[in-house]
């Protein structure tokens, strides 16, 4: 997408910069890549038939994810997600939409990623719902309209999307399309993070750690952050590898090092001094996500 989340301690309102396709990896461009087809011309497998769509699917997933150090045959995958796509499948229009939207074996194309989106999303597909949010909030292959943002996260958080929570809140946090309201998306960012999504444990544990829409509690604030660098949230990891310069807490940072040597990653004194010991810890127990 074409706006990133970017926070950083000393500055709240970043959070309205947040708009990813559900909360995705940062995207990158393929250069030079070839036209896309649009219908298998090899795969003897009819995804009209279940059981044959549920092997079309395998086969695409094991092409697209796979194992550490593995190139992932993005050509092959898109293939296949096209093929069940074609034949109606929401799970599929969404992952042809994900490979337009970072330019993974066809060229990044937000356009055309929104119109898939929107097909998963009319089909019923809640990560499809909040990825048309997404859309909407940058303003990535539709005009920006945080009113259609905001109906489309609010479908995807009824239907128990978790990062739909948290980008509602961003919306209330940044006054975008509606009144800015810093209690209300910290009421929204704790159902994120009640929900488990680790944007939310994020956003949650600067409302907490700065008292803006929450009241201060920096050692909440610290295990939330915690909890968003274990589950993998990179802005989580950039950040605490700011922390000497970020107008944090001693508390908050004692907190932090306390949660790092109880689960064994840290072996240093609790002291608040973000050194190379404990910024080796931060970085095994990010790494440790699988």
């Amino acid at each position: 997408m074409s706006k990133r989340l970017g926070l950083a301690f000393i500055c709240l309102l970043a959070l309205n910069l947040s708009f990813t396709a559900d909360a995705f990896a940062q995207k990158t461009k393929t250069k030079d890549a070839p036209p896309a087809t649009t219908q298998s011309q090899t795969s003897p497998l009819d995804p009209n038939d279940p059981d044959d769509l549920e092997a079309i699917l395998d086969e695409a997933d094991d092409s697209y994810f796979t194992a550490e150090g593995v190139e992932p045959d993005y050509e092959y995958a898109f293939e296949m997600y096209m093929l069940a796509a074609e034949a109606g499948d929401s799970y599929a229009m969404n992952r042809v939409a994900l490979m337009y939207d970072r330019g993974e074996f066809v060229e990044l194309d937000y356009e055309i990623a929104f119109e898939w989106y929107q097909k998963a999303a009319d089909a019923g597909m809640p990560a499809a719902q909040s990825n048309v949010g997404s859309m909407y909030a940058a303003g990535d292959g539709v005009e920006q309209d945080y009113t259609a943002a905001m109906k489309w996260f609010r479908i995807a958080a009824d239907n128990d999307y978790a990062y739909a929570n948290f980008a509602i809140g961003d919306l209330f946090l940044a006054g975008n399309g509606v009144a800015e309201d810093a209690e209300e998306a910290t009421a929204w960012y704790q159902k994120a993070s009640d929900a488990g999504d680790s944007n939310g444990h994020w956003a949650l544990s600067l409302r907490y750690l700065y008292g803006d829409g929450a009241s201060k509690d920096s050692q909440l604030a610290a295990e939330l952050a915690y909890k968003a660098l274990t589950q993998g949230l990179e802005i989580a990891l950039e950040e605490m590898k700011e922390i000497g310069t970020a107008d944090t807490s001693a508390n908050y940072r004692r907190t932090l090092q306390q949660l790092l040597k109880d689960d064994g990653y840290y072996t240093g004194t609790i002291d608040g001094s973000f050194g190379p010991a404990t910024q080796r810890a931060i970085e095994a127990a990010y790494d440790t996500v699988e």
